[in-house]
């Protein structure tokens, strides 16, 4: 009887021993599991895979400064210091200011449909585009030097005459500020020495080229 009782808790421990090593087998399956789980890649984690992620954006502080982008905006086809020796031809103009507005080429006199830049001495200088656009003509005249012309948007095209060593060639796309020759003689207007003669116009139509410096594109209408 003894050893009845002695073999049933003997089985009873066996069990016990059996059922804790199943309890800890399964425990560990399930730690290895939800390990296995934590390590899964979730979408957004990977900055280069999910680079749309929030946490990855730059935080804008409410005392960062706003950068705007500058809109562009023609200039004069000079850089440093220049002369005007020719202005665009205007009826309103005094007797005195006509004089600078009408070109003598010996034989006739011609009205100024531009302006003219010089160097007070008389020394070459770059000349540069008044605003992004595309080259549609490069021609020399015997009398005028190499003349470029670069047409913009809306209707708008620059002329720039008395060139030599021009740098640029048609179809060519242009920015504003960049250089396409060298300001030069010529035949047509032999007064102004070394110069270049900038035309613009608008719609086909001549308009005095300083009323569209440090203006936008938008803002370049004839008549204003």
């Amino acid at each position: 009887m003894k050893d009845k009782i002695k073999r049933f808790f003997i089985d009873k421990k066996e069990l016990l021993v059996f059922i804790a090593v199943v309890v800890v087998v399964f425990a560990t399956v399930i730690t290895i599991a939800t390990l296995a789980l934590n390590d899964t890649p979730v979408a957004g984690d990977d900055p280069i895979q999910n680079p749309g992620n929030d946490d990855d954006k730059p935080t804008i502080k409410p005392n960062d400064p706003v950068v705007v982008p500058q809109k562009i905006k023609f200039a004069v086809p000079v850089k440093g210091e220049y002369e005007m020796v020719r202005i665009f031809f205007d009826l309103s103009l005094s007797d005195e200011e006509l004089v600078s507005a009408i070109i003598s080429t010996g034989s006739y006199m011609i009205e100024s449909k531009g302006i003219s830049y010089a160097k007070s001495d008389n020394s070459v200088f770059d000349v540069c585009s008044i605003y992004d656009g595309k080259v549609t003509s490069v021609e020399e005249d015997e009398l005028n030097g190499v003349c470029v012309t670069i047409q913009h948007a809306d209707g708008v095209e620059s002329i720039y005459s008395s060139l030599s060593d021009v740098s640029v060639k048609l179809n060519d796309t242009i920015k504003v500020g960049q250089t396409i020759g060298k300001a030069s003689t010529s035949l047509t207007d032999v007064e102004a020495g070394v110069h270049v003669h900038l035309e613009v116009k608008v719609n086909d139509a001549y308009v005095n080229p300083t009323t569209v410096f440090g203006k936008e594109l938008s803002d370049v209408q004839v008549g204003k």
